[in-house]
């Protein structure tokens, strides 16, 4: 796997086990990059980006790589947080590290610009995720949320919580969504 755009295009990365983690597909994440950088509510300059179920680092590495001001990196499993960390020391930018699950995340006093949550498939993590998030002050109303979740999955409706767009990309499906103003 590989950084796919921007400075640090083409620098490799370290991939955990696939039998503990499921890297999303460079395809999709071409996809997922390509949207982002033509969407009209969001902007990599000075972005602070939040890459929660981080595993390797790939989504948040390729925003620093973009141009995101900071990424925070969400991971808790002890056989990929060393994988993670070799990653997060090969690409340049600010960048920090929690090793904590993320529905024990502390409250930050800087929201979020882009949260990218690639939970583990088929264990219904999302709106107890989600809400964690917004009640600690990670997301708010300018904060643009990009989910990953099995294509057959259904995200339950949340009334504090709009879909903008899905896309479908084989077994993966991606949902961009904002909180209700």
């Amino acid at each position: 796997m590989r950084i796919i755009g921007g400075k640090n295009k083409g620098k490799k990365l370290i991939l955990p086990d696939e039998t503990i983690t499921r890297p999303t597909t460079d395809r999709v994440r071409e996809s997922l990059f390509n949207i982002l950088s033509h969407h009209p509510d969001f902007d990599w300059n000075g972005a602070y980006v939040l890459d929660a179920f981080a595993g390797s680092g790939a989504l948040g590495l390729e925003a620093l790589s973009r141009g995101a001001a900071h990424v925070t990196f969400v991971e808790s499993h002890p056989k990929i947080i060393p994988i993670l960390k070799q990653n997060m020391e090969a690409v340049s930018g600010d960048k920090n590290l929690l090793t904590h699950p993320i529905e024990k995340i502390l409250p930050t006093s800087r929201p979020m610009d882009l949260v990218l949550l690639d939970p583990p498939y088929k264990k219904e993590l999302e709106i107890p995720i989600l809400t964690h998030l917004k009640n600690q002050g990670w997301i708010n109303n300018d904060t643009l949320v990009c989910l990953e979740m099995h294509r057959q999955d259904d995200l339950p409706e949340i009334h504090w919580f709009q879909c903008l767009d899905h896309r479908q990309y084989g077994q993966t499906k991606i949902i961009f969504g904002k909180l209700q103003a």
